[in-house]
């Protein structure tokens, strides 16, 4: 694992989040039907995103708020462990012990980055999906009068 550039892996989550900011500006100028095409790409590439992550499924019963405000205090719960745990990790002394906690940390730090990702693709797919939805409405009202 030590040949993994993790600054480069890290650097991904800028540049995948310039690229969904830049589709996202330009979606508001976009047609309904080229918003719809966006949205459906958008959801392949969130869902496609969320199986890579191999996260079990959140129940459905639940709404969206509550899911990501339970998902927010998992993460939150998990980083401050990860961060104390630091602490203990600075007294290691064994090279090999020293090494396989390394592997570990970069296993840890890509698996962040890839749930950065994910989460940046369902954020976009979200906005997407709420501007086809708004557009939608908007040709339902025009054809109403």
């Amino acid at each position: 694992m030590t040949d993994i550039d993790l600054s480069a892996q890290f650097e991904k989550i800028s540049d995948k989040a310039k690229t969904a900011s830049d589709k996202l500006k330009d979606a508001g100028q976009s047609t309904r039907d080229r918003l719809e095409a966006d949205v459906i790409s958008a959801r392949e590439r969130a869902s496609a995103a969320a199986d890579r992550l191999n996260d079990k499924a959140i129940d459905g019963r639940n709404e969206a708020s509550s899911q990501w405000q339970e998902v927010r205090t998992k993460w939150q719960a998990h980083v401050a462990k990860v961060k104390a745990n630091v602490k203990d990790k600075q007294d290691l002394v064994d090279a090999g012990l020293a090494a396989d906690d390394a592997d570990l940390a970069e296993d840890y730090a890509l698996s962040a980055i890839d749930f950065a990702q994910a989460t940046i693709d369902e954020a976009e797919s979200a906005l997407l999906d709420a501007l086809y939805s708004r557009a939608y409405a908007a040709a339902l009202s025009s054809n109403v009068h």
